[in-house]
């Protein structure tokens, strides 16, 4: 997928692409106004909770991606998702939300607990990303649980 980006907008004087990451990289997320986040190596990336953590409206292109923190992060408020098979028409689509909903984007970007819910502090603190990870988990272990007692009981019944 960044192949393709790179090959569809480098040179497009609307978009600013790099390979590689350099040393006014955050400056320059900071400055940007929508910030790609196609998948990277993994099933996640880094640049969706820096695109936040520094006000850029994160452009998520990863078909399937679970994003984190779904439960109190309200993606769909704070960021644009693009289908794969649509990133040839991103320009389009990144100047029709500029032209119509981009404000209110930006003000639920800025909540404070949505970036609280993101960020990871040296200690613990109540909504933080610490928090949230433990919170999923604790949901994961009581969806288990309730299976296994479910199936348990549905095993004596026989």
């Amino acid at each position: 997928m960044r192949t393709e980006i790179w090959r569809k907008f480098n040179g497009d004087r609307r978009f600013y692409l790099q390979r590689h990451r350099f040393s006014g990289y955050q400056l320059e997320i900071a400055r940007s106004v929508f910030c790609l986040c196609p998948l990277g190596w993994a099933p996640w990336s880094p640049r969706l909770v820096e695109s936040v953590a520094l006000g850029c409206v994160p452009v998520i292109i990863a078909d399937g991606i679970r994003l984190p923190f779904s439960s109190t992060v309200r993606w769909s408020e704070i960021s644009l998702t693009v289908a794969e098979r649509d990133v040839g028409k991103l320009g389009k689509i990144l100047e029709r939300v500029a032209a119509t909903n981009l404000s209110d984007i930006q003000r639920n970007l800025w909540d404070p607990r949505t970036r609280q819910a993101l960020l990871f502090n040296e200690e613990m603190e109540y909504g933080d990303a610490t928090w949230q990870v433990l919170v999923s988990l604790s949901e994961k272990l009581h969806r288990s649980h309730r299976r296994s007692s479910a199936s348990d009981e549905s095993e004596s019944d026989t």
